[in-house]
């Protein structure tokens, strides 16, 4: 009996034993549904992505073949039997043995469970949503499309950096002399009591320079003129006439003056006590925005080509900009240099700042000579000689000297800046030193000033010292901080505190607070208070609400608030208008209030109507007419109102040569809408076009609306920009060429097998080159065909890129194409661009075959089953 047992129970083990595995498996069930859904890995995606669900336990099973197909791995290798899964990424083997998860095993495919894929591979996450069917992963390895992108991305680079070592400027020839632009212009405040004002300004190119003048034909004096060589020297312009002088914040010397400079473009500030004034120029604005770290501080309407911004000077505010509303609707943001503050200048590079000249009142002559020099990107050093004349008729001559030295922390950097004044008739010096650290959000910062005695009696000054913290929040920035000074007469001291606070939570709203005490030796104390409010809305109108609040022995306190309109057009006419509104409060003068209402009437002459309400009640109306008249073209309407702007202009033709110039006897094309930085125009029925009103010294795209001409038409990418000048034109003639298409196909050799034929496709990049740079670079499709569309006319090479790891050849390294048309204004189809790819030097050991199915006998449905 017990042997009868024994045969028996050996019988069953010998029939399990002998049993295949995949019906053993406890996870084995033919049950489960297919379904599909949403699988997504970084940039990949299939909407319908087959798995087997469990709808039961809410669990899905996902094909591991078909999910590294997925993923674009095709070179791997599963062993059912062991459950074994080898794959080659970039060239490295990775190997991975399922031990926990369930599985089974259907249609040749090994199915795994999100739990097992989880623990098993290397997917930093997974995410699985039941309701919506979409699974989200993300492994850890590099996928093969980001190699090809990297790929790409590599190319690009270095083919933009050579196209930017290319790029071509188109720009109008520089003259000894052009007609230009006159501008006559007349304006009163008050047309009843005539306080007429009549001027010409003229801008044109004069001795391949740039001249303006501005002339009062009333007081029959030159207000101002200049004649400017942009970029003069690398970035320095030069300039003959007038300008601003940079001096010393301690020094108070009349900065306009009349002679020459040679320096960087820019506006700058400088301070005095703590009001700091800010200067420029800037010719045809509107109204010019005063910023601080971002927070609108003061606006002004420009009358005239300088502007200049007194305000209290915020401790720790951040730095200066403004925003310039131009007359012809540009908007321009610029950034305000500071005196004092240099910059660091990179390894070997140089900065000047060159100006001499007399002030045009009194006829005081002042000049200043400075020269940085940049040792290495850390430490710039800088030599200057200073001979100025102050308001107060001081005569000081300066030798200064300079270092700036940052500390190399690249998380916590420390700018050290140290100035030293050296006064060589009195013997005397002085300095100015500055730190800054900055460490994560915060921002520490430390000042001390030490003036000789002859110096500080200029502005009462002896010595100066503060320290100061600041913390930037993501809409609040607070700074608070302590500082002293002593006086240079009595040598008192005074001692302050000081506690700043900019909110910007609500949009277009900005909030902020200065407030200060101060001590002298006796503790008499002094308290100062600044709120504020701003707002540059989506209602195109700027409001600026302000009080300032002083307690010494006694309160004062007065209050402004400053409303701004934009211009509006009324109606569909082209006349504009623009309302705003001043109200001041005081303990002296108590309420003041001003109402201005002006009116644009711009077709063939500018008339611009400004009505002021005054505190009395009093209503006044003033007059401004304008009228630009092209010396050059008498006949052109010129409805731009600055003489140094410019202007682009030229014809749009069909580039029937390839020749890329305008040939007389080629067709032009009308109503084609021609693009310039936002400006549109169509071109007229001889093809030409014209836009106005662009400022000068910029480079510009032109570009054509694709949807105003035939479809089968593009224009020619030839990598120009369009340089404007000031006073004149710049021609720009627009080809435009039929498009035609290029095809070819991607053929397997007999050693590439389909699986290997997918995988090189998708490691694949095709270039098509011009003039031997990439034109246009395309992905070839799983097949093995591709196809470049929207080809322009003329001779090209075809190369195919792979950037895979494998040994992969081309049967061409090139394929010639000559793209050339029968009709100039239809487009063609080339094809038979096509090629055979194969495979050098490949190990049979590196060649990956599953184990279950025979290369022979290989699929290309069951690779793109889930691709």
């Amino acid at each position: 009996m017990k042997k009868k047992k024994m045969a028996i129970f050996l019988l069953i083990a010998v029939c399990f034993i002998c049993l295949p595995r995949e019906l053993m498996s406890e996870e084995y069930n033919l049950e489960y549904d297919e379904a599909y859904i949403e699988i997504k890995s970084k940039t990949l995606k299939d909407d319908f992505f087959m798995v087997r669900y469990d709808y039961e336990n809410d669990d899905i099973f996902i094909p591991i073949k078909g999910l590294f197909y997925f993923l674009e791995i095709y070179s791997i290798d599963v062993n059912l039997n062991k459950k074994i899964i080898d794959y080659k990424v970039d060239g490295n083997k990775t190997r991975v043995e399922i031990k926990t998860g369930k599985t089974f095993i259907l249609d040749g495919e090994l199915y795994i469970n999100l739990e097992g894929l989880e623990k098993n591979f290397d997917f930093d996450s997974l995410k699985w949503s039941g309701q919506d069917l979409k699974l989200n992963l993300n492994p850890n390895f590099i996928l093969p499309f980001e190699i090809r992108e990297k790929g790409k991305i590599e190319r690009i680079r270095l083919s933009d950096k050579q196209e930017n070592s290319k790029f071509n400027l188109v720009q109008p020839d520089k003259k000894i002399i052009t007609p230009g632009l006159l501008k006559i212009s007349y304006s009163t405040n008050d047309i009843e009591n005539l306080n007429n004002q009549i001027g010409l300004e003229y801008g044109t190119q004069l001795f391949y320079g740039d001249f303006y003048i501005d002339y009062d034909l009333e007081l029959s004096e030159i207000k101002s003129t200049n004649l400017t060589y942009n970029n003069f020297y690398k970035e320095n312009d030069l300039v003959i006439g007038d300008f601003y002088i940079k001096t010393p914040d301690f020094l108070n010397v009349n900065s306009s003056v009349r002679g020459f400079s040679l320096g960087e473009k820019n506006t700058f500030s400088s301070t005095s006590g703590n009001v700091t004034t800010i200067k420029g120029e800037t010719q045809g604005a509107d109204v010019i925005e005063l910023y601080q770290n971002g927070i609108l501080l003061d606006y002004q309407k420009s009358t005239e080509k300088k502007f200049a911004f007194e305000i209290r000077d915020r401790n720790y505010g951040g730095d200066y900009s403004l925003k310039i509303y131009y007359k012809n609707g540009q908007i321009e943001t610029r950034k305000v240099y500071t005196v004092g503050n240099s910059k660091l200048l990179n390894k070997n590079e140089w900065s000047y700042n060159i100006q001499m000249g007399q002030e045009r009142e009194n006829k005081k002559t002042q000049s200043v000579n400075e020269i940085n020099y940049g040792l290495n990107k850390n430490l710039t050093i800088g030599l200057g000689v200073l001979e100025l004349e102050s308001n107060k008729d001081r005569e000081y001559n300066v030798f200064k000297s300079e270092i700036i030295y940052r500390v190399g922390f690249s998380n916590y950097p420390l700018i050290i800046n140290l100035n030293n004044f050296y006064e060589y008739e009195k013997k005397e010096s002085s300095y100015e030193l500055k730190v800054n650290q900055k460490i994560k959000n915060y921002n520490l910062t430390f000042d001390n000033y030490k003036y000789s005695n002859y110096i500080a009696e200029e502005d009462g000054i002896k010595d100066y010292k503060s320290i100061g913290i600041t913390r930037n929040f993501i809409n609040t920035r607070i700074g608070i901080g302590y500082q002293q000074e002593q006086e240079y007469l009595t040598l008192k001291q005074q001692k302050g505190y000081y506690v700043s606070l900019e909110n910007r939570s609500f949009r277009n709203l900005s909030f902020f607070l200065d407030t200060e005490i101060n001590y002298d030796e006796e503790n008499n104390e002094s308290l100062l208070v600044n709120p504020g409010v701003s707002y540059g809305g989506i209602t195109n109108v700027t409001t600026l609400l302000q009080a300032n609040i002083n307690k010494r022995e006694k309160v004062e306190t007065n209050y402004s608030l400053k409303i701004l309109g934009k211009r509006k057009k009324i109606r569909d006419s082209s006349a504009e208008y623009v309302m705003s509104g001043e109200v001041k409060y005081s303990e002296e003068e108590k309420f003041k209030f001003s109402l201005d209402f002006t009116v644009y009437l711009e077709n063939y002459l500018y008339l611009e109507v400004p009505m002021s309400l005054r505190d009395d009640e009093t209503l006044s109306v003033g007059l401004s007419a304008e009228k630009v008249i092209d010396l050059s073209d008498l006949k052109r309407n010129v409805k731009d109102r600055q003489v140094d702007n410019s202007w682009i202009f030229g014809k749009v033709y069909i580039d029937s040569n390839n020749n890329g110039n305008y040939d007389a006897d080629e067709t032009t094309l009308s109503d084609v809408t021609v693009i310039v930085d936002g400006k549109k125009v169509d071109s007229d029925v001889n093809g030409n076009y014209f836009i106005p009103g662009l400022l000068p010294l910029e480079n510009y795209q032109v570009l054509i609306d694709r949807k105003s001409i035939d479809p089968m038409l593009t224009q020619v990418v030839d990598k120009k920009k369009v340089r404007t000048r000031a006073s004149v034109g710049t021609r720009y003639n627009i080809g435009v060429q039929a498009v035609s298409m290029v095809t070819g196909n991607i053929l397997p050799s007999e050693n590439v097998s389909s699986e290997e034929l997918i995988r090189i496709l998708s490691m694949t990049t095709i270039d098509l080159e011009k003039d031997n740079e990439s034109y246009l670079s395309i992905d070839p499709e799983f097949d093995g065909m591709y196809f470049f569309e929207n080809v322009l006319p003329g001779k090209y090479k075809l190369k195919f890129v792979y950037l895979g790891s494998d040994e992969v050849t081309f049967s061409e390294e090139g394929l010639e194409v000559d793209v050339a048309l029968e009709k100039e204004d239809e487009g063609q189809y080339f094809e038979g661009y096509d090629v055979v790819v194969d495979k050098e030097d490949v190990e049979k050991a590196e060649k990956v075959i599953p184990e279950d199915l025979e290369e022979d006998d290989y699929n290309i449905e069951d690779v793109l089953k889930n691709f």
